[in-house]
């Protein structure tokens, strides 16, 4: 069931109208409570005719006495509200029967009420139309047709299709390179100078290493032996006890010492002869007759001392000892680990950009350094420990991109562009260091440089042509390496968009 709600200013012209487009086969009208809408019996009649010739079952909903007899007569279902006639299908089966003495006959309509303007448009709307008259406006309503899906066509064809150009220019790579100065004194960017700043780092480190001696020393290895005879002066026996040290008295003093007991007879002249021995082993003790003639103590008042022959066995023997050049070597490298250790810690504190230049590490200050044996002394091995500032040299080659990047640039050939996102740069290899830390160093850097593509007048020239054509004008025209390809989307018709904005081209330079 579709209900219309009507209005005051509804009219049987207008109802008739909206009954004209319902879809559902029963209506419900539901009259307003403060007009006269259908009160003439004339429009109920004619409601009525409408309802019949449309076959719809048309119920009303009014409290209209003047409205409810005539069209109960007319055999329209008749209700007080709207969820009344929903719920009430007896009613609508009662509604259907008609009293054939309510209403009037569409003859007495007409010729009673019917104004004369209402008769002649009531007349030009029965007569039937000619027959060329239906089918011109058929014909019209197909050429019409026709016409807007040619136009549909068209518009379809010129604003929907897209295309993807793909070119590849000719490339080629470039490389520069250029000296850089890596200044600590510097705040910012020498562009004349070709200098940069830098940054100098400094460490304390600590070390201690040994290394064999090279030198070599004569040490006293065996002492010399012999005999002594000592001769008593005064008639009174003497008793030499073992260990009574006797001299020489003529250049250096050796002295040596008995290694028995003996007793000499208590006589004037009395002998006696003693094994005796150096005290200091060496080839020193190694002296001639005679030359031992002395005694410590007291027996040298009583007692005379002589050795009748030579002493032999005073020997020496070759050992390790210090030698100058141990001690350079050893400082050498020493110096070498602090340096080599300082490149760790150093390479610690670096930046992301920054590199160390290894030749700028030195020793600046050595504020310790401790020799365990000097020159001369006998050992296998000496050893030194230090305590010293380390200083080096950090580089940013980010500082230096500005000066490579112009001279990329400068290498660029004419008609040809660098390709974004090409660039690579990087440090070479260091020239030099002075000695107030400055380094010299190479710095690369290296492009894709591709040719440049203008387009702004071949794209109208290509725009609507097959698919194929265009991108063999595209590589006789551009400097290409490859034949350029197209992807169309939709591709209906095999041809490139015949608008221009719609073909989008891509660089592909790889």
């Amino acid at each position: 069931m579709q209900t219309i709600q009507l209005f005051p200013d509804d009219d049987i012209v207008s109802i008739n109208d909206q009954l004209g487009r319902v879809s559902a086969r029963r209506v419900l009208l539901i009259l307003p409570s403060n007009g006269r809408l259908l009160t003439n019996q004339v429009e109920l009649a004619r409601l009525r005719r409408q309802t019949d010739m449309l076959r719809l079952e048309v119920g009303l909903v009014t409290s209209d006495p003047d409205v409810r007899p005539v069209a109960k007569a007319l055999g329209f279902p008749l209700f007080r509200t709207a969820e009344q006639a929903a719920d009430n299908e007896r009613r609508w089966r009662r509604g259907r029967r008609r009293m054939e003495k309510a209403g009037l006959s569409p003859t007495e309509i007409k010729s009673t009420f019917l104004s004369e303007q209402d008769r002649l448009e009531a007349s030009q709307r029965m007569r039937p139309k000619p027959r060329w008259q239906k089918w011109l406006w058929r014909y019209i309503g197909i050429i019409a047709f026709f016409m807007t899906l040619a136009i549909f066509y068209v518009g379809v064809a010129y604003a929907v299709p897209g295309a993807t150009i793909t070119l590849r220019p000719y490339t080629e790579q470039i490389s520069v390179s250029k000296q850089v100065v890596a200044d600590p004194e510097l705040e910012t960017v020498n562009f004349s100078g070709a200098s940069i700043p830098a940054r100098v780092l400094t460490i304390t480190e600590e070390w201690v290493t040994e290394v064999e001696t090279t030198g070599r020393v004569d040490v006293a290895d065996a002492p010399a032996r012999g005999k002594v005879v000592f001769v008593n002066t005064i008639a009174q026996p003497a008793t030499v006890p073992a260990g009574t040290r006797v001299t020489t008295s003529a250049g250096t003093r050796i002295v040596y010492q008995t290694l028995n007991p003996v007793d000499v007879p208590g006589v004037v002249g009395g002998t006696a002869e003693v094994d005796i021995v150096a005290v200091e082993p060496g080839p020193q003790g190694n002296v001639p007759a005679n030359q031992i003639n002395r005694i410590e103590g007291s027996l040298d008042t009583q007692l005379e001392v002589r050795n009748l022959e030579e002493l032999t066995g005073g020997a020496v023997r070759s050992a390790a000892a210090v030698a100058q050049a141990d001690l350079d070597r050893l400082e050498a490298q020493v110096t070498q680990y602090l340096q080599t250790v300082a490149v760790g810690r150093m390479s610690e504190l670096l930046g992301p950009a920054e590199f160390l230049a290894q030749e700028s590490v030195r020793v600046t200050t050595i504020e310790q350094q401790t020799f365990t044996h000097f020159v001369g002394e006998q050992t296998d091995r000496v050893a030194l420990e230090i305590r010293a500032q380390v200083q080096g040299t950090a580089v940013n080659t980010n500082e230096a991109l500005d000066l490579i990047y112009n001279e990329l640039a400068l290498a660029v050939k004419p008609n040809y562009a660098l390709v974004p996102d090409s660039f690579a740069f990087f440090a070479g290899d260091v020239l030099g260091v002075d000695s107030q830390g400055r380094v010299s160093f190479e710095m690369r850097g290296e492009g894709t440089i591709a040719a440049e593509i203008d387009l702004s007048s071949h794209l109208d020239t290509i725009a609507g042509q097959p698919v194929e054509n265009g991108t063999l004008y595209l590589y006789d025209q551009l400097p290409l390496q490859t034949v350029p390809t197209a992807r169309v989307i939709p591709n209906w018709f095999g041809r490139l968009p015949y608008l221009p904005a719609r073909m989008q081209t891509e660089i592909v330079t790889d």
